[in-house]
């Protein structure tokens, strides 16, 4: 008797085993289909953890360091920016992106200004991130430069619109 159950058990086990794969495969096809990408929210910072150091700090830092222990894009007001001015998140993870081509934040006038470019391509393919001193997400402004696409002129991006420009991006 004890053996009639364990082989029952035992068949009934690799019955659902052989079906479990096909069942696994519909549900995937089915989410898979039916995916739909969340949309992009702007961040808040935790309750009591708003940054208290001024963005003029990363003056001279590139934008990866961390000022304050907190990086330059990594700032809520910087990130808020770039999610209002440029819709598409390939282009924002383009420019933070660990494999772009930095240099050392500047001074723009009354603006902060952190610029990239693509490696070993900065000519043709480049970036300016701009934002104001006192982190006014309406003014800030991403300038984007590619010469494929754009020959001489460059797109410049804020929360409210988007116009070309002639010549490339700011920089250093």
């Amino acid at each position: 008797m004890m053996r009639a159950a364990i082989l029952c058990v035992t068949v009934l086990s690799v019955a659902a085993c052989n079906r479990s794969p096909d069942r696994a495969a519909e549900t995937n096809a089915v989410a898979a289909s039916g995916f739909v990408p969340p949309v992009t929210q702007a961040p808040e910072p935790v309750a009591g953890q708003r940054n208290g150091t001024p963005l003029t700090a990363y003056v001279g830092h590139y934008p990866r360091d961390a000022v304050g222990g907190v990086s330059f894009f990594d700032r809520t007001e910087v990130a808020n920016a770039m999610i209002d001015a440029l819709p598409e998140q390939k282009l924002r993870s383009e420019i933070v992106g660990r494999d772009t081509t930095q240099v050392p934040i500047f001074r723009q006038g009354p603006m902060i200004a952190s610029h990239g470019c693509a490696p070993h391509d900065c000519a043709a393919r480049n970036w300016t991130v701009l934002i104001a001193e006192n982190g006014d997400v309406e003014r800030a402004q991403v300038c984007v430069h590619d010469a494929a696409t754009m020959q001489d002129r460059s797109r410049w991006s804020t929360r409210r619109e988007t116009v070309d420009r002639p010549g490339g991006c700011p920089q250093a």
